[in-house]
């Protein structure tokens, strides 16, 4: 049976996820301070502090809006993720 780009085998309780559904899945590639400052355990205050010194790099869309790359925020300011410390070790 096919459903709404879901492939369902009912009877194997297998299901396979389109690419449309991984997508979805993925996370953002630019997020909000809000997002940032709670990874950080901070406020967004402190994050547009760290963003206006240029401790850390973020993109600005107009005057109000500014968005950041997590992976480049946390690079910028030494902190390693559980990803990046398994791909590091042989």
């Amino acid at each position: 049976m096919f459903t709404a780009g879901i492939i369902c085998l009912g009877v194997l309780g297998v299901k396979a996820i389109t690419p449309q559904k991984q997508i979805e899945a993925a996370e953002p590639l630019l997020i909000p301070a809000k997002a940032i400052a709670r990874d950080l355990s901070c406020t967004t205050r402190f994050v547009h502090m760290l963003h206006e010194q240029g401790k850390i790099p973020g993109y600005r869309f107009g005057k109000a809006c500014i968005r950041f790359k997590r992976h480049e925020v946390l690079t910028a300011l030494g902190i390693q993720t559980e990803a990046a410390a398994g791909a590091a070790r042989p």
